[in-house]
């Protein structure tokens, strides 16, 4: 019975520790802020799919990466608590929704300075796509809360560019075969004169006497 009185009563204490902390140290986030955002960690219980942690740790480390760090703003890492997940009722029924808490920690106190918690729904029950949306929803959040920039988080490859005005809309141009070209015509002898390749003419005579043409 003393244990069990002993450690409801460092609950208590360690419940008003982190109560003093997020009050007097933190200030709530009611709009966007302004922070040399180093790193982002994201955490939460075994009941929150793997999906959605990954999701959301991608999209803002790439948020984090794309934003020039303004000058003289507090160096902080983002802590992201994924407190609960479930599924929406009535007309919302099936779709995500999520409730988290985003922590800014100073890298030089250790201690924090702005924390603000946040519900969220996704915009699709589809399977596949569900836990993407309810990700993108919570780092859209994020990126809002500490003025972090949207990445694109897909490099486009543009074709080479050529020199055609044609519109793509216009019709093929017709290919036109080549017409083979006609045989060459073999040369015409000319009356009264003889070649060597046309053979040779004369008249030889056998037996006595010599030949004559």
């Amino acid at each position: 019975m003393l244990a069990r009185i002993f450690r409801f009563s460092f609950a208590l204490l360690l419940l008003a520790a982190l109560a003093s902390c997020s009050i007097f140290q933190g200030r709530p986030i009611t709009r966007p802020l302004v922070y040399y955002v180093r790193e982002v960690t994201v955490m939460a219980d075994a009941g929150v799919p793997l999906g959605v942690i990954r999701g959301v740790d991608r999209r803002v480390s790439a948020a984090i990466a794309a934003t020039r760090p303004p000058a003289g703003a507090q160096r902080v890492a983002i802590l992201v608590r994924i407190e609960e997940v479930g599924t929406g009722f009535g007309a919302r029924r099936g779709i995500p929704n999520a409730r988290f808490t985003a922590t800014a920690v100073s890298l030089e106190t250790g201690e924090p300075v702005a924390e603000g918690t946040f519900n969220v729904n996704g915009s699709t029950d589809a399977p596949g796509m569900a836990e993407e949306s309810l990700a993108e929803e919570i780092s859209a959040r994020v990126r809002f809360a500490f003025s972090l920039v949207n990445p694109s988080l897909r490099k486009l490859v543009r074709p080479p560019r050529t020199m055609m005005t044609r519109l793509v809309s216009d019709p093929p141009e017709a290919v036109v075969p080549a017409m083979p070209e006609p045989p060459a015509a073999p040369p015409t002898a000319t009356p009264g004169k003889s070649y060597p390749e046309d053979g040779a003419s004369g008249t030889v005579t056998l037996g006595k006497g010599s030949a004559r043409p």
